[in-house]
């Protein structure tokens, strides 16, 4: 992410006084940096943003050659996923969106310490801003599976609404940790290194590449506490249905969530104060 600042009027780059004019100008801030993320993924490249469709859809079809067509793998019987590259991409869009969300969140303020030092605006919307360019291209790759499982019957319509569920769930704990994670990297530099580690550790510790039933039982119970294993499993479910047992790791992922938010709002205002001095 770049540290420029995004195209703004002077007289806009200040929330106003006058009723609903701040609220405004917040958005217009918010939408600039959504948009100037989005853009400064793909730029100076021939295709553009067409390498948001791209990428995903040779990820799905590489995914369905190597895993059916070469590996022939299979799923434990009793899975309500039949298809591995179905439970594998179906898990990899919400994990995809979180990792990222949460990589460019602790960095957030740091790169853009310009902006952090010449604008009043609520420095928050650095972080929200860069967990929403991660879901754009989350949203991207979801629409894309969609398609995908339309055409290969496997759509469950009656289940989809269950994402209404776990996008709110999902952004409630990227939020969290991201506040919190942004707000340290700015005093303390190695956190982005021990970030980089520990999702690498936290994406083998959650149910992606391997179902749930294939844990052995004496750390199912570690797996569980876990809240992106609720996270995929709610995700499984919203695209291909079936049968699910995983409600306990869903109201846990609901708990930790809003822990998470609180905890990291918490802490991000208390070391606000001191953001302009250490970047």
């Amino acid at each position: 992410m770049t540290t420029s600042s995004p195209t703004i009027a002077p007289e806009r780059s200040r929330p106003s006084q006058r009723p609903g004019r701040g609220r405004v100008d917040l958005l217009f801030l918010f939408r600039e940096l959504v948009k100037r993320d989005f853009q400064a993924r793909y730029a100076g490249s021939a295709l553009g943003l067409i390498w948001s469709l791209v990428q995903p859809l040779w990820q799905l079809v590489l995914f369905t050659f190597v895993f059916s067509a070469v590996l022939k793998f299979r799923l434990p019987e009793g899975e309500p996923i039949a298809s591995f590259p179905v439970f594998l991409f179906a898990a990899l869009i919400p994990w995809s969106a979180f990792q990222e969300g949460v990589s460019r969140s602790t960095t957030a303020i740091t790169d853009n310490a310009s902006l952090v030092k010449k604008l009043s605006f609520p420095p928050e919307l650095l972080v929200l801003s860069a967990i929403a360019g991660g879901l754009v291209q989350s949203a991207i790759s979801a629409a894309i599976f969609v398609v995908y499982l339309a055409v290969a019957g496997d759509l469950s319509l009656a289940t989809l609404p269950w994402l209404l569920v776990a996008l709110p769930l999902q952004v409630a704990l990227t939020l969290g940790i991201g506040l919190l994670l942004a707000a340290l990297q700015v005093f303390l530099r190695d956190v982005v290194q021990v970030v980089g580690v520990g999702l690498t550790t936290w994406f083998y510790l959650t149910p992606i590449v391997y179902p749930f039933s294939m844990i052995p039982d004496w750390l199912k119970v570690w797996i569980s506490l876990n809240p992106l294993t609720g996270l995929v499993g709610l995700y499984r479910l919203a695209f291909v249905g079936g049968r699910f047992d995983g409600w306990l790791a869903v109201w846990l992922l609901a708990a930790l969530a809003v822990l998470a938010l609180v905890a990291g709002r918490l802490v991000f205002q208390s070391l606000r104060p001191g953001f302009a001095d250490e970047i």
